[in-house]
């Protein structure tokens, strides 16, 4: 605009000079007057200008808003559906087979808020439910219990909360150069580390070895490494309750057989007689980790774990709390093999992991007065399919002895937990990528041979470990079989 105002001068000055040479006076006024007039254009668009450029700095302002609204300040979702066909196979000690065919849905709904650089939220709303309504009525069953409720397929389309918990973290500890995180809520301890190769998932708090549970706690996590010069050196603290002893609401109002109610005086939220709180305290201690070789390591102690006791009745049993257990893991993980032998090997993961568990009865656990102590082994590989693009194979053993007992009633097998076994199991997967990780795809095979039974038991006499065979144990479970087919939407 100022270069057709200043064309625009000249023209017309140059009009008035030609049209009248002799009128110099005249001449100059035109002049004096032009440039007044321009003076005060020039003054009218600098105004506009300057108006214009705060109102477009007031805009990108308020755009900034509303960026750092949407990005930083609302909780974040993203979906993770699973759709599975599960075929399922038993055969008991005496040779009879049955088996049965299930379709399920899993749904994670993960949600995240971070208000600053050092503290942020995550949540997962989660649901896993059967096709349909099962014919088998027992709705406030076992398949409710808390630190299973989510990883167990249920007839009820019920969303429950799988974690919901706060994290703190921090580059320095007492201003020394450790950095750290705080956090406490409904935490993240299922598909831990090794179980994750599997479950196609980046790996969560525990061990997955021997621990494989929801739970409410809290967990201290220090990176140890600028402190030692050791690669990858950390040191993490668990605190856990798995049952709070403390009555319900309206606990005094209880149904009788014939249907009716009988009303007694009762205190909300006190203590039931003869339980305690069953608390769990561990440590997770990371010796080595260069991004290659990594060793991690576990130790746990649970306190006043439940149980079924036996009674005098044969087959009936009575809920209690039977004592304490125990337990530890070491595994070694090696995220490559070797240094540039092949694409293949760079991109192999192997792992070889120990457990024990031991056992501190009060009266009786496993069906015995005294401690027992199981072992476990576990190992495993997976690599990059040389058939298929953007495909993993994975193949995994792991061996459980008479008295193993581990937590792992959260994993994710239908036909019972793998590394609970108390014999051995075998598994054979295959992952495939089909639209990256936004959908993706999983063939598996479980089978698992046991020889004590007890294995997906707890922690009473019914958990008792007694050998599997036809003469005295005809019933019992001695292979089970899981083939998994699934896909799965992340995004």
């Amino acid at each position: 605009m100022k270069r057709i105002i200043t064309l625009s001068a000249i023209a017309v000055f140059a009009t008035a000079i030609y049209a009248d040479d002799n009128n110099t006076t005249s001449t100059q006024a035109q002049i004096d007057a032009l440039k007044a007039q321009l003076e005060q254009l020039q003054k009218t668009q600098d105004e506009k200008i300057a108006k214009l450029e705060k109102k477009t700095k007031h805009n990108t302002k308020k755009i900034s808003a509303v960026n750092k609204l949407a990005n930083n300040d609302n909780l974040k979702f993203n979906a993770d559906l699973r759709t599975s066909y599960d075929y399922l196979s038993y055969k008991n000690a005496k040779g009879d087979e049955t088996s049965n065919g299930v379709f399920s849905n899993r749904l994670w709904l993960k949600m995240a808020y971070a208000p600053t650089q050092h503290l942020a939220f995550y949540g997962t709303i989660a649901y896993n439910k059967l096709y349909g309504q099962s014919t088998d009525f027992r709705p406030q069953g076992l398949n409710y219990a808390d630190m299973i409720v989510n990883e167990t397929v249920n007839p009820s389309d019920e969303l429950r909360i799988r974690e919901a918990y706060w994290l703190y973290k921090n580059d320095t500890f007492l201003g020394m150069d450790i950095p750290w995180t705080a956090s406490m809520g409904r935490r993240p301890s299922t598909d831990g580390l090794l179980v994750n190769y599997r479950e196609d998932q980046r790996a969560k708090s525990a061990i997955g070895h021997d621990i494989n549970i929801e739970f409410d706690g809290a967990s201290f996590n220090y990176e140890l490494e600028n402190l030692t010069d050791v690669s990858g050196m950390s040191l993490k603290f668990c605190l856990g309750r798995g049952m709070s002893n403390v009555k319900t609401r309206y606990n005094g109002i209880v149904q009788q057989q014939d249907g009716t109610f009988k009303v007694a005086p009762a205190a909300d939220y006190t203590k039931v007689d003869g339980f305690d709180n069953t608390d769990l305290v561990g440590i997770l201690f990371k010796p080595y980790d260069d991004g290659q070789y990594s060793v991690h390591t576990v130790w746990f102690k649970a306190f006043n774990l439940p149980g079924l006791v036996a009674t005098a009745t044969p087959d009936i049993y009575e809920f209690q709390q039977t004592g304490d257990m125990t337990g530890g893991a070491a595994s070694f993980i090696a995220d490559g093999i070797g240094d540039g032998i092949s694409d293949m090997l760079d991109d192999t993961v192997a792992f070889a992991s120990f457990a024990y568990s031991k056992t501190d009865p009060k009266d009786s656990m496993l069906g015995h007065t005294t401690s027992k102590i199981g072992t476990s082994v576990y190992l495993g590989a997976n690599w990059p399919c040389q058939l298929i693009d953007d495909a993993r194979v994975g193949i995994e053993y792991n061996h459980g002895t008479k008295y193993w007992r581990s937590f792992t009633y959260g994993e994710d097998t239908l036909a019972g937990s793998k590394l609970a076994a108390r014999g051995d199991a075998y598994e054979m997967w295959f992952n495939k990528d089909l639209i990256g990780k936004k959908l993706t795809a999983q063939i598996r095979y479980t089978y698992i041979d046991y020889r004590f039974t007890g294995s997906n038991g707890f922690f009473g006499d019914a958990g008792a470990p007694t050998d599997i065979s036809a003469e005295n144990t005809p019933n019992a479970i001695d292979i089970a079989q899981d083939v998994r087919a699934y896909i799965r939407y992340r995004y």
